[in-house]
Formats: structure tokens, C-alpha cells, sequence
């Protein structure tokens, strides 16, 4: 039986699957909310509910932060700082790389033991066999928070830099959001011909299915930095101004590839048309 006590700021739609999560595997939950009859139900269900983001910080020996944003975690755990000393802060409040090494920082001045997370699952995930979370910061605190960060789902631990786990986080869900409008623009195109998006997105789905493999390849090249095989960027630019046109065709704006025929006819009018189409990667950096 888990004899950890754990605190949970933050009861909307994730903090409330983690704090039922909990209990449902025998763990003392406190809960807090801003909105404080968003306590109840968990309160009924067996939690207990602290009235102050300090009385649940006192209350807990691992403090699981589940907030907005990062403004809203700093506005809650700037004036708590003496109240958490000594437990196990968890911030897996979504933030971007930069904020959590800032939270990290101000952690550490008040000696406080910090871990920043991120979140690779929807609430209905949590607890699942598919539900995986990311770590970074203090490995001490990863440690004592374990068993209980396993309980939520596969708990990857990713190194000292306490940025790693939301920069992870933001790279694939940018590789996600890139693919949803990929399917997005399919859907509006093949919506002019009749055909439901439902249908689209099997096609997509199988599809995808089958190309995604491609690209441990391009990994491979991009690591090299050698571009000097695969196909063209010239090629490349080919296809895509070929799906913009079929777009406009059809009467549906061309705007999520856009941006990729600009970065393509940048390196071919640079004189290199020639080289694989992946070194677009290397345009992506910023100064």
C-alpha cells in the first residue's frame, strides 16, 4: 500500500484523471482547485481537499502541479515556496522549454526538490498501458516520485536539463499537429468530390501507416548532415507545387504547404536544387 501522500493543484480535465488515477490505486490524495466545487466530487470519491494551494502543499509529501500555464504555476508557487520545501514537486503543467528551466531555477534558489514533466496522453489515457510522461530536472527527485509517476503511465526519465522533457513534448506534438493538417487539408479536398472525411481518414490512416518508416531513412541523412543523394530538392519541389495546384483546382486554400514550396524554392534558387530534399532541416534554425 502506497504511503505517500500526494497533493494535486488542479482539477480540470488531466488533473482530475491523475488525482482519480491515485486513489484508484490506494494513494492519499489531497486536491486543490481554484474553483473549490470542482473538490467534490473527488472529496466524495475519497480524497481530501485543502481550502489553499499552502494547506495542500503542507499536506503532501509529493506536490503534483497540473495547472494552465506556466504564468499560472509561478502565480501559485511563488508565495508557497516555504510550504514546499521538503516535499517533491511535480510540475506537469504543459510549458515551454525555456519556462520550465526558469521554474527549475527558482526552485533551486528557495532549495526546493523540483521535476519538471510533460504529458504524452489525453486524460482517458492516464493509467493506461499507452499513456506515457516525460521527466527532466533533479534525478533525486525523479527517484523518490517514482512509483508514483509509474502509477500515471510509462515514466521516462530524459537528464539533468530540466527543458528536455517539455522540448521532447513540443517536438512531437509538432510532428502531430503537422500531420493533423495534413489530414485536414485531404479532408477539405476530397469533401469537393463528395467524399466523407470518415472515408479520408481511413485512407490516411493506412496510408501513413505504411510511410512512416520512412522516416528512420531521412533520420539517417538529416544525422549525416550528407545530402548529396535521395531525391531532389528540385524533384521535391515538383511534387509539392503539384499538390498546391490540385488544391486550388478544387477550390481549397494550398496554406499548410505553402511554407514547405517557399523553404524548397529557397534552396533551389541558392543553387541547391540538387541535394536531398531533407536538407530543408537545415533552413530551420533561427540566426
Amino acid at each position: 500500500m502506497p504511503n505517500q501522500t500526494v497533493s494535486i493543484l488542479g482539477l480540470g480535465a488531466m488533473g482530475a484523471a491523475i488525482t482519480a488515477r491515485l486513489r484508484d490505486t490506494g494513494h492519499d490524495t489531497v486536491v486543490w482547485n481554484r474553483t473549490a466545487a470542482k473538490t467534490e466530487p473527488h472529496v466524495a470519491a475519497g480524497s481530501r481537499a485543502a481550502a489553499t494551494v499552502a494547506e495542500a502543499a503542507a499536506l503532501g509529501d509529493v506536490v503534483l502541479v497540473v495547472l494552465l500555464d506556466h504564468l499560472s504555476v509561478r502565480e501559485h508557487l511563488d508565495p508557497v515556496a516555504a510550504e514546499l520545501k521538503g516535499k517533491v514537486v511535480v510540475n506537469l503543467t504543459t510549458t515551454t522549454p525555456n519556462q520550465a528551466r526558469a521554474t527549475a531555477a527558482w526552485a533551486a534558489e528557495h532549495g526546493l526538490t523540483y521535476l519538471d514533466g510533460a504529458i504524452m496522453a489525453v486524460p482517458e489515457m492516464i493509467g493506461t498501458p499507452v499513456s506515457r510522461l516525460l521527466y527532466s530536472g533533479d534525478r533525486g527527485a525523479y527517484d523518490a516520485a517514482r512509483g508514483i509517476l509509474e502509477t500515471l503511465g510509462a515514466a521516462d526519465y530524459e537528464g539533468e536539463d530540466a527543458g528536455l522533457a517539455s522540448l521532447k513534448d513540443m517536438a512531437l506534438l509538432t510532428s502531430m499537429y503537422q500531420l493533423f493538417s495534413g489530414f485536414i487539408q485531404a479532408a477539405a479536398m476530397m469533401r469537393t468530390v463528395g467524399v466523407p472525411a470518415a472515408e479520408t481518414a481511413r485512407e490516411v490512416s493506412a496510408w501513413l501507416g505504411a510511410i512512416l518508416p520512412h522516416t528512420e531513412l531521412f533520420a539517417g541523412v538529416i544525422d549525416s548532415r550528407d545530402y548529396s543523394a535521395g531525391q531532389s530538392v528540385d524533384f521535391t519541389r515538383a511534387a509539392v507545387g503539384s499538390l498546391i495546384a490540385a488544391s486550388r483546382e478544387q477550390g481549397v486554400s494550398a496554406d499548410f504547404l505553402e511554407p514547405l514550396l517557399s523553404r524548397l524554392d529557397e534552396l533551389s534558387a541558392t543553387g541547391r536544387g540538387g541535394a536531398d530534399w531533407t536538407s530543408v532541416n537545415e533552413q530551420l534554425a533561427i540566426g
